[in-house]
């Protein structure tokens, strides 16, 4: 069986959620798994070393989760929202995964957009930043089933993408992503938003690659650009 094809027979696997009356809100419970936002009180080194095993764009970024996590920080409401998901072992176990996701602000910003329609754009478009399993937990559709709740959540929240973006040195990622609803573009590609007044390209070096997912049906991908942004709004 094909990488891609293992990850559907994977998902379809995955623990689904059970009834679970008493769950706080925000609180997925699995069968085997609880799938709930980050708070002050877990432990930073169990996050640190999840975020090891990421590779990120920026080296300080682990870092700088760890701290939000740590301090309760949020984004100003204007700016969107940034979620830290956990998955934990049920009940109360271990921490084996996490998924992180936060609007591209400060790609926004430098983009040269006016402040409204970065504002706009911080409450359509969302960033994967981070997914991570730890091997213990692996092979059972955890990944895909935390990045499937951040996708509810920004949904709910009116969000229309989630973006992302991975390293052409681990091409497994590629059809990992793929079979989890995401468009993967071509390395070095860019990715172009088709906006109202006019289309927004955002780069990509030759050691990346893109994802794109529409969370709406009136958006859309295809040949390298996300169509239907802000059509609604």
């Amino acid at each position: 069986m094909g990488r891609a094809s293992r990850r559907r027979a994977e998902r379809r696997n995955a623990p689904q959620a059970a009834p679970e009356p008493d769950a706080a809100p925000g609180v997925v419970v699995l069968e085997r798994y609880l799938i709930r936002p980050a708070t002050q009180d877990d432990d930073p080194e169990v996050m640190r070393a999840l975020l090891e095993q990421v590779d990120f764009m920026d080296t300080a970024m682990p870092e700088e989760i760890v701290d939000r996590m740590r301090t309760g920080w949020r984004l100003p409401p204007q700016y969107g929202t940034a979620t830290l998901l956990l998955a934990q072992e049920h009940p109360a176990g271990q921490i084996v995964g996490l998924a992180h996701a936060i609007p591209p602000v400060q790609w926004l910003m430098e983009a040269g957009l006016g402040h409204q329609l970065c504002l706009r754009l911080s409450r359509s478009l969302v960033e994967l930043e981070a997914v991570s399993v730890a091997s213990s937990a692996r092979g059972q559709g955890l990944g895909h089933r935390l990045v499937d709740e951040l996708v509810r959540s920004y949904t709910r929240q009116g969000y229309e993408a989630m973006l992302g973006g991975i390293h052409t040195h681990k091409p497994h990622l590629a059809p990992y992503y793929e079979a989890g609803a995401f468009h993967v573009l071509p390395p070095g590609a860019p990715l172009d938003l088709q906006l109202p007044i006019g289309r927004l390209r955002y780069p990509a070096n030759a050691s990346m690659r893109h994802l794109a997912r529409p969370l709406v049906p009136r958006v859309s991908y295809g040949a390298g650009v996300l169509r239907g942004l802000l059509t609604g709004r």
